[in-house]
């Protein structure tokens, strides 16, 4: 489409016609002005990319070419786009302190393992399994074979000093992995330096370097020669970590039961190698990596469910998915679904946050909150267009759900099934004059940090 450019007289004409509101960014952000609070603020910043996204990252070959986040254009998500009420959804009016039904929770929370008398390698066993474990073996075994049956190796080459290894050779190598993770260096080999001012034992009395170095190069999860080639049915572009991940995923649900209220969001593991789906988000900390979806407890951060991005041609199909969901939606039906029924409170963003999704999961005994676009499909227009001051809220309902417009530092809209209208009193240190805002504002910025935590537990112990 080409350009059009405006004359001097033209782009005044249109400045002095337009709202102030049209030029905001209410959907993509919210920075409230109280920073001192103890709970974390609204912040809907961090980017997520391609198909499953909203625009606003760049995969890492972009990155590396000299793009930025702002080069990306917006892709409007299908179910983006217009505002108008789809055809047979209930009317918007004022909520007239309208009670929504809250489902019972049903569920018991905590951990499901007589942790008693447990040390810390209980914990550890509890994750990576015994199957895991024997699984690591026998594939590293097999493809050291397959490699070296197959590439005829010079006789300096370390590789043949190869023999089979066993679970108790990989859980020592499990352990210097998780060690280097604590105790970082510049590179492999240094860990084993035999300098007196640098060297670290443990490392050498575990394994002898080119131990470690061979078992490196040949670990393994799978069967390479059974992996569906790409283009054909049932390729997988995860294969040779799928019984890792599957066994993880398992293992994480069954441990440990969340609480009342969850969050999901998106999360990066720091991975600069070579891998089609590497992500460059530059809001978060680790910039590159893999990109996953989290379904964390919110108060302890804890991973219940996780997916990992595959890139922007993956086909999500999750069971019982209602069929007008957008990706992003089917996103949050899958990591939600084995908690559906149980009373759990959910909360999003704005990339998840709609109202056929929000519908949906309030239908399961689910109910849910977030902010939300501006642009979704079905919030209505007289939300929309209403003038807010500072410190103004307009609501409007729709039986469960109740759309809020707040006016703060910006301008927030958000969507939930959980709440009412009510206004809380904020008081705020500094001497500066308390405000109040909607319950629903606080209470998402309480539950939504769930992801945060974890990533930031995860950031401690760095073993990738």
């Amino acid at each position: 489409m080409a350009k059009r450019f405006y004359s001097t007289e033209e782009a005044a004409r249109y400045c002095m016609d337009s709202s102030s509101e049209e030029f905001s960014d209410s959907g993509s952000e919210y920075v409230p002005s109280d920073h001192s609070t103890e709970e974390s603020e609204i912040d809907d910043s961090d980017t997520v990319s391609a198909e499953f996204s909203s625009g606003g990252t760049l995969t890492a070959e972009e990155a590396e070419a000299g793009g930025s986040a702002q080069d990306v254009p917006m892709e409007v998500e299908e179910g983006e786009g217009s505002t108008d009420a789809a055809v047979g959804e209930p009317a918007w009016g004022p909520p007239c302190n309208y009670v929504p039904e809250i489902p019972p929770f049903t569920a018991v929370p905590g951990i499901s393992v007589d942790t008693t008398n447990f040390e810390i390698i209980d914990f550890f066993n509890l994750y990576i399994t015994e199957a895991i474990l024997q699984d690591m073996v026998r594939y590293t075994n097999l493809y050291a074979e397959q490699y070296l049956a197959s590439n005829p190796l010079p006789g300096f080459s370390r590789a043949q000093a190869w023999y089979p290894t066993n679970i108790n050779e990989i859980k020592r190598f499990l352990a210097l992995t998780l060690a280097m993770g604590l105790v970082e260096r510049n590179s492999l080999a240094s860990y084993w330096d035999t300098n007196t001012v640098l060297s670290i034992p443990l490392f050498s009395a575990v394994m002898p370097r080119n131990r470690y170095q061979i078992l490196l190069r040949f670990l393994h999860f799978n069967d390479n020669t059974t992996a569906v080639a790409p283009n054909e049915p049932g390729y997988d572009r995860l294969y040779k970590l799928r019984p890792l991940i599957d066994s993880l995923s398992q293992r994480f649900a069954e441990v440990y039961t969340p609480s009342q209220n969850v969050c999901v969001d998106e999360s990066l593991l720091l991975f600069k190698g070579r891998l089609r789906f590497r992500q460059y988000i530059p809001s978060k900390h680790s910039r590159y990596g893999m990109k996953f979806y989290k379904l964390c407890e919110s108060s302890t951060g804890y991973t219940s469910y996780f997916m990992l991005y595959e890139g922007k041609d993956t086909n999500l199909d999750p069971p019982g998915c209602p069929p007008d969901l957008t990706t992003s939606g089917k996103i949050v039906w899958e990591l939600i679904t084995p908690l559906l029924g149980r009373g759990y409170h959910l909360y999003v963003d704005n990339f998840y946050t709609s109202i056929p999704l929000f519908r949906a999961l309030n239908s399961l005994d689910t109910p849910a909150c977030g902010t939300v676009n501006r642009n979704r499909k079905g919030l209505p227009r007289e939300l929309l267009d209403k003038k807010l001051k500072r410190g103004e809220v307009h609501a409007l309902r729709s039986n469960e759900l109740l759309a809020i417009k707040y006016s703060d530092t910006k301008v927030v809209f958000m969507l939930t099934t959980i709440h009412d209208e009510t206004m809380i009193v904020q008081h705020r240190s500094g001497g500066r004059p308390s405000k109040t805002k909607p319950l629903c504002s606080k209470e998402y910025s309480k539950h939504m940090g769930g992801v945060d935590k974890s990533d930031q537990i995860q950031h401690y112990y760095n073993a990738t």
